[in-house]
């Protein structure tokens, strides 16, 4: 798991399937934490876990005040209504343009780019599973900006698609976590 951690570089767009909520988590916290420590902004977007229980994990793991990073954006904890469903729907056109404004934002306050783990549960628990899909269409599988993502998928979910949607979803990916 390490291995593959250590090659994530910059304007990476990383799908990963995992078979459980443990090792889900694990890899985020471990890409989250790279990041950071690579003076990247990070985002963590997930119904899963709680925001509590993602500051402490935070907290006892990586040894930073989580909270006075939060306050200047640094670290970012988001569920999958406060980031994708906001403003109703999810528009996939809108969401792209936040990515890369966000990424300037980094920029901008001296950071090496934004990085996000993006858990992806919530759609297929919505029924969101094909929206997902064309969102992800409209996505680069590089990103030609500052921003690094990893689209958390679970393998049931992943299950539920058709062939021709996960063809869909490795060819907007440009590395695949199995």
């Amino acid at each position: 798991m390490s291995s593959r951690q250590e090659s994530v570089r910059i304007g990476n767009h990383i799908i990963a399937i995992y078979q459980n909520q443990e090792t889900t988590f694990d890899d985020a916290f471990q890409f989250l934490k790279n990041g950071l420590f690579n003076n990247e902004m990070i985002m963590i977007i997930t119904d899963r876990l709680s925001k509590e229980e993602i500051r402490k994990r935070m907290k006892n793991e990586w040894n930073v005040p989580v909270k006075d990073l939060e306050s200047t954006d640094i670290i970012q904890i988001k569920t999958t209504e406060e980031w994708y469903y906001f403003h109703g729907f999810p528009n996939p056109a809108k969401i792209k343009s936040f990515w890369m404004a966000m990424s300037e934002i980094a920029r901008i306050r001296h950071r090496t780019g934004l990085r996000v783990f993006a858990d992806t549960y919530d759609f297929f628990r919505k029924g969101y599973g094909d929206d997902l899909v064309n969102y992800e269409s409209t996505l680069d599988s590089k990103f030609n900006f500052p921003f690094t993502a990893i689209c958390a998928y679970d393998s049931k979910d992943m299950q539920s698609l058709t062939p021709s949607q996960c063809d869909i979803l490795f060819s907007h990916h440009e590395t695949i976590w199995k």
